[in-house]
This record gives C-alpha cells, structure tokens and sequence, in this order.
C-alpha cells in the first residue's frame, strides 16, 4: 500500500513539473508577454497581438515539443529494453539517417518549396524505409539484439552516404534549409501535422505502457519469457514496430533531436529502477518536460535569434554523459 501511495505522489510531482514547464514555454519568449497575459491568451482574451503570439506561434510549438519529448522518450525507454542496451535510443535503429535522407531528397528535389507539407510526409517515409529494412534484416536472426544494433548501425551509415551524394549535387541554399530541419527545428512544424501526430504518438505510448508487465518478461531473456507463455519473436515485433512509428512520426514533425530519447529513461531508470510499469510513463513524462523547457532556451538564449532545439539537447546530452564519465571513474553503465 505505501508502494502504490509512493508511486503515485512520484506521477503526481512528474504530470506537474510537465505542467509547469509547458506553461513556462508557453509564456516565455522575446516578445515581452508576461505570463499572466500569455495565460489569458490562451483563452483568447487580452490584446489581439497577443493572442496571435500565443496561440498561433508558441503553442503549436510548444505541444510539438511536448508531444515529441514525450514519444522520443517512451520509444528509448522501450528500446532499451528490447535491446538490453541502456544506451540505446530511437536512432540507434537508423531512424535519423532515414528521416535524413527523406528530408535531404525532399528539399533537392524541390518538393518542399511547392509545399511544406512534402517534408514531413518525406522524412517520415525515409524513417519508417530504415526502421523496415532493419526489421527485415533482423528477422532472419529472430530479432537478437545484437544483430537489430548492427542493422541499424549500418542502415544508418548507408543512409549517412545518401544525404552526402544528394547534397554535393544541391546548392547551398537547399543545404542551409536541410541543415536547419535535420538539427531539430520546431520553427518548421506543419500545423496540418500536429493533430494527427501528436493523437497517434499518444495512443501508441499509451499501448506500450499497457504492454509494460510483458516487456518486463522480455527483459529477462528469451528463455524465461517463453517458459512464461509468452511468443517472443512475436512481441517484439510488435513493440519495435509501435516505438520506432512513434520515433518516425516525431522525426516528421520536428526534425532528428537528438538524446531526449536516449538520456532522459536513463536518468529516470537511476531514479525509478528497472520495474517498466513505472519507467515507460515516467519517461514519457520526463521528455514532456524536458524538450519544452530546451525549446525556450533556444527561443531565448539568443533572442531574436531562434537556434534549433537539437543543438540544445545535443550540449546537454553530451555534458550529462561526460558528467557520467567523470562521476563512474570513465564507466556510463
């Protein structure tokens, strides 16, 4: 009883620290709208030029942020387990290179000028193309961990080499828009997207919170799992496809952003243990907290210059893990 009470206060302090920093993001910025007007705008009173700021700039922004660090953050958890890897994240699987690849041939080929709705449609083909040949190169070897790591690693370094052709072929002008979208830019959200993504990623980490008690088993190895009843081949299956179409779909609308999904289950993991029940929505939420408040560093930090929100996550996930490098004697595991 005083487990499940302990539980519960740690989801109710996680859902309001989420909370706060959605509000937070919303209400920063450089336009000078303090927060108690950026509150009422949202409900579409006070002035009308705040109005517009609020709910047509920063808030479609800002729960793209929160529904994408709330998907990177579920996949990496669930990926770490698959793969007994707790390093591993989305990306690990070749999901950027493909959404890279996607992106680059979208902006060269001129699709995106036409209309900016090609590029998410693009980078999320690209993603879900890497994350099916890795599947399907995995499923000869019944999806040993190992050998999905090296698909995705060499899927990635293919994809890598693709983008690189495609822009020595391209001009300056197609790179400099590429280089902005593969750095993780929610500036360049489609508002047609957000809806329909963020409804999907929400469904499907919920369905892998359902299925936590079973990635548990499958955390104990093969063996155990199916002494147990259980068809592993098949259940991982379906929890690869479910975590990398989450990973794909926040890919298409924000761009790679790289570490929310690598980074923020491996702290909450220190923080909560292993037990997935907890870690797969702890994780979820911590990501919901984590990228909005990185956004509004990058909103802010050099205002009016607005830098991708990529490159913040990228200098915190770095310096977290050097942090683990220096505190663990060069160990991170």
């Amino acid at each position: 009883m005083t487990s499940n009470v302990k539980t519960a206060g740690f989801f109710l302090a996680m859902l309001v620290v989420a909370l706060a920093s959605f509000l937070i993001s919303l209400a920063s910025g450089s336009n000078g709208i303090s927060f108690f007007d950026s509150f009422k705008a949202l409900f579409g009173m006070g002035l009308e030029n705040d109005v517009m700021i609020i709910r047509e700039i920063r808030f479609p922004r800002v729960i793209a942020a929160f529904i994408t660090g709330a998907g990177l953050a579920a996949s990496g958890c669930v990926f770490q387990a698959i793969l007994k890897n707790p390093l591993a994240d989305p990306f690990t699987l070749g999901v950027s290179g493909g959404a890279a690849f996607g992106t680059a041939a979208c902006f060269v080929s001129g699709l995106a000028a036409l209309n900016l709705f090609f590029l998410p449609f693009c980078s999320f083909a690209g993603a879900l193309t890497a994350v099916l040949t890795v599947y399907l190169l995995s499923s000869g070897k019944r999806f040993d961990s190992n050998s999905m790591i090296l698909s995705g690693v060499v899927i990635s370094y293919v994809f890598s080499s693709a983008v690189m052709l495609l822009y020595s072929l391209s001009s300056s002008r197609q790179i400099q828009a590429a280089f902005m979208w593969l750095m993780g830019d929610l500036s360049m959200i489609d508002d047609r997207m957000l809806a329909p993504v963020s409804v999907i990623v929400l469904i499907a980490v919920f369905f892998l919170c359902a299925g936590a008690n079973i990635i548990n088993v499958l955390v104990l190895g093969g063996e155990k799992s199916e002494t147990l009843g259980i068809n592993t081949e098949r259940i991982i299956k379906i929890v690869f496809l479910t975590a990398s179409l989450i990973a794909a779909l926040c890919v298409s609308l924000c761009g790679v952003i790289g570490f929310v999904g690598l980074m923020t289950p491996h702290i909450m993991r220190k923080i909560t243990g292993a037990n997935h029940i907890v870690l797969i929505p702890a994780s979820a939420l911590a990501g919901a907290a984590f990228l909005p408040l990185c956004d509004t560093l990058a909103r802010t930090l050099f205002a009016p210059v607005i830098i991708p929100v990529g490159v913040i996550t990228g200098i915190a996930g770095g310096t977290f893990f050097i942090f683990l490098l220096l505190r663990n004697g060069g160990k991170i595991l």
